[in-house]
């Protein structure tokens, strides 16, 4: 795998394939081939960001949420994962079903609306063995595609 880390904090931003082409130009970073490119990074160029090759694959990667240092990963601890619900939830569910599990961390606490939700695991999408109405909030139903934001 490859990854682009801004210099300033080593923070992962993008992620791609070994096979994938990057070109780091000092304006802009090209994605592809350049006779036909996949994609123009226009804020990341040879001054501000390094592309690292051969890093260990990260199932659960998500832009910003890993540091890499050009020889190992490690938790960008300022990073607050967000998605939305993939479906209706009641007021007393213990899975929390997410779009996209990757931006959560594995175990921690989740605010939707007022409410704060404690969790202890990822199961596929879902946030698994949910405490509602964490830190003295009330336990609510909530709707399909509400924000779920790490606290």
């Amino acid at each position: 795998m490859k990854t682009i880390t801004r210099n300033s904090d080593d923070i992962s931003i993008y992620y791609f394939p070994d096979d994938k082409t990057i070109t780091l130009q000092s304006d802009q970073t090209v994605i592809g081939d350049l006779e036909s490119p996949e994609l123009y990074i226009s804020d990341c160029n040879s001054s501000n960001v390094t592309i690292h090759t051969g890093v260990d694959a990260k199932s659960d990667w998500w832009g910003h949420k890993y540091k890499h240092d050009g020889s190992s990963w490690s938790a960008n601890t300022n990073f607050k994962g967000e998605h939305n619900l993939a479906s209706d939830i009641n007021d007393s569910v213990t899975t929390i079903p997410v779009v996209d599990s990757n931006p959560f961390t594995t175990s921690g606490t989740v605010q939707i609306k007022d409410e704060k939700i404690t969790y202890t695991g990822i199961d596929g999408t879902n946030l698994t063995g949910a405490t509602r109405g964490a830190s003295s909030t009330s336990a609510a139903s909530h709707d399909r595609n509400s924000t779920v934001v790490q606290i």
